[in-house]
């Protein structure tokens, strides 16, 4: 009898189970979460009040920022830029950059174009470069000639790497041959005979087609524009490709058109 009473009563002393229940268990979790998320939350406000990131600015809207072009008016590549500001109805300023002084070597100059070269457009704190590539910006900054789908932009891209695989190398280094860096006759005649193949492609295309991308005016004929304008500086006669001839007449009927020579200043101008 004495064991048993001693089983008993040690039964009695065994301590109680650790295992809490399931309710207790879920407010603990609890807790502990709540804990970490305000720990956490006391690093992120530490965090911000030593090095507090600055306001995120919105963009000034495209028409509000300003526009300098630097260039020079017997440069096609930079009335491209010139014209298309024009049909945009901006308003711009004008820095001409006297290429034959040397200008464009200037430490000042190269600051903004590491290619030497003319266009250079500032459009606010934007400097953009490549005369086509500006073309592509102004129509991405104003939302105008640059397409409306993907399939179009794809298009437009598309004639603007022919324009200067062909039109700049064609016309474009013929009239340059001819009224500014005199070259051998065979050599002219290379470029000449690349221009006019240029142009039988275009006229082609031009019987079949209103504007160089489609129905519609876009940065594809601001491009091509100037140096069928300019052909016959460097001795084509338009008036064998008559499709080129009506497009260009169709052309320079559009709003803020005319020929690059009307449209670039010769000396440095502020904007109207």
């Amino acid at each position: 009898m004495a064991k048993a009473k001693k089983t008993k009563a040690k039964s009695k002393a065994k301590p109680r189970s650790k295992a809490r229940p399931k309710k207790a268990k879920k407010l603990a979790a609890t807790a502990t979460i709540k804990r970490a998320a305000k720990k956490s939350a006391a690093r992120a406000a530490r965090g911000a009040l030593i090095g507090k990131a600055a306001p995120v600015r919105k963009a000034r809207p495209a028409k509000d920022r300003k526009l300098v072009l630097h260039g020079l008016y017997l440069s096609m590549p930079a009335c491209k830029v010139g014209l298309m500001l024009s049909m945009l109805g901006a308003k711009w300023d004008y820095k001409h950059v006297d290429l034959r002084a040397g200008a464009h070597r200037a430490p000042e100059f190269l600051a903004i174009n590491r290619f030497a070269q003319v266009p250079v457009l500032r459009h606010g704190d934007e400097c953009v470069v490549q005369s086509n590539v500006i073309l592509e910006y102004l129509a991405d900054a104003f939302g105008k000639f640059g397409g409306r789908t993907p399939a179009e932009k794809r298009r437009i891209a598309e004639w603007l790497a022919w324009d200067f695989d062909r039109m700049a190398t064609g016309l474009g280094m013929t009239r340059g041959f001819t009224q500014f860096f005199k070259q051998e006759p065979p050599v002219v005649a290379f470029t000449r005979q690349r221009g006019e193949a240029a142009l039988d492609m275009l006229d082609r295309h031009l019987g079949a087609s209103k504007f160089v991308a489609g129905t519609e005016p876009t940065i594809a004929d601001i491009a091509i524009f100037p140096w069928v304008a300019t052909a016959e500086e460097g001795g084509f006669d338009i008036a064998r490709w008559p499709n080129v001839r009506a497009w260009a007449e169709r052309f320079m009927a559009l709003p803020g058109a005319a020929h690059p020579y009307t449209i670039m200043p010769k000396e440095d101008r502020a904007a109207a």
